[in-house]
């Protein structure tokens, strides 16, 4: 578990133990409720939304191979930025399934450029099975981001080849990673919605509501501090506050705010439902109306400082710092309410991961 979420664990964790007892006999309905609407309303979709979106990034891809153009290259790149948005719109809820499959390694880990480039520099025929025996840091959407918004991506030889070959190579190997993960929940398949939906009953991994709600407020808790790190790691908070441009995720493309944008937008669709009027928030009021009207809040305002960045985030850390601070600043406030007044009144068991975040 990360230093920032088990700081926050010592003064709610008792209180949280305390409460666990009566966690299963209060709200019943309410949860039942909860855990079906959120997997069959809100993560299905997503992730056949993903799946749908990195199956036309690899056709963009594949068309960019066949045919290098200024507008085959246009089209790849607005094919990424669809696939990508979808992804971040899964943060809050990748749990279950992503993990057994490892779909965050597989489809998101920070690249190795070194190791990138020197597989364009080989021999080997960059192929999509060539490909899926490479390591997670060579290959994904930031493998992708790296080799597409490039000059070189169009260009003409043998270089431009390989890598036109190899972000083919890559576009394949993420549609199958998204329809791994769609397959696990479609509820004619691997029907992990009816698993999450039925949670307490015979046939679900989870033993009780309690369980189920544990792991879905966990996971909301770790996608908040991953959103927050995305902000503070170039800000500088974890090296003296010097700017970091370097780790700023999605800095080739500028699209890191969109990315921020878009992992909100899962946070809300969890915490208020698809429509808006559900969510976790029925399940939060029904214990305490206050602290849901807190968590809303806080919601409302790391969307409201996200929006003030003025784009690109690369030029805002260092022109309008402040305004990224006070992004920063909403996160961890909602990160704090979500593991304080939320995992003590729902009776939630914070669990120690070192894995938290990833």
């Amino acid at each position: 578990m990360s230093p920032i979420l088990r700081r926050l664990i010592a003064p709610t964790l008792l209180l949280s133990l305390a409460m666990a007892s009566c966690g299963d006999s209060q709200g019943t309905a309410l949860r039942s409720a909860f855990l079906k609407e959120l997997a069959g309303d809100v993560a299905l979709p997503a992730y056949r939304d993903f799946d749908t979106r990195a199956e036309a990034l690899a056709g963009a891809l594949a068309a960019l191979e066949a045919t290098p153009t200024e507008t085959t290259l246009t089209q790849a790149k607005s094919a990424w930025r669809e696939a990508r948005a979808a992804w971040l719109r899964q943060e809050a809820f990748r749990f279950g399934p992503a993990e057994e499959q490892h779909t965050s390694a597989a489809v998101n880990q920070v690249p190795s450029t070194t190791g990138i480039d020197s597989l364009l520099a080989g021999d080997a025929e960059l192929t999509k099975a060539f490909v899926a025996d490479q390591g997670a840091n060579r290959k994904g959407l930031l493998a992708i981001e790296y080799l597409l918004f490039d000059a070189a991506a169009t260009e003409e030889g043998s270089a431009g080849a390989r890598r036109r070959a190899y972000l083919k190579a890559l576009g394949a190997e993420v549609h199958e990673n998204a329809t791994a993960a769609r397959t696990a929940w479609e509820t004619e398949q691997g029907n992990y919605v009816e698993q999450l939906s039925k949670a307490g009953n015979e046939g679900s991994p989870y033993t009780t509501q309690k369980d189920a709600v544990d792991t879905v407020v966990n996971r909301l808790i770790a996608s908040v501090e991953v959103t927050e790190l995305k902000l503070s790691k170039p800000l500088g908070f974890e090296t003296g506050g010097t700017v970091r441009p370097e780790l700023e995720e999605a800095r080739r493309s500028d699209n890191s705010l969109a990315d921020l944008g878009n992992a909100v937008l899962g946070l809300e669709r969890v915490w208020l439902g698809s429509n808006g009027n559900g969510g976790l928030s029925k399940v939060m009021a029904a214990s305490n109306k206050q602290a849901d009207a807190t968590v809303r809040g806080d919601l409302a305002a790391v969307r409201s400082a996200l929006e003030a960045i003025p784009p690109p985030l690369r030029t805002a850390l260092t022109n309008d710092r402040e305004s990224v601070e006070a992004a920063r600043a909403a996160l961890s406030t909602l990160r704090a309410t979500l593991a304080s007044e939320v995992v003590s009144n729902l009776g939630v068991t914070l669990k120690f991961n070192d894995n938290d975040g990833d």
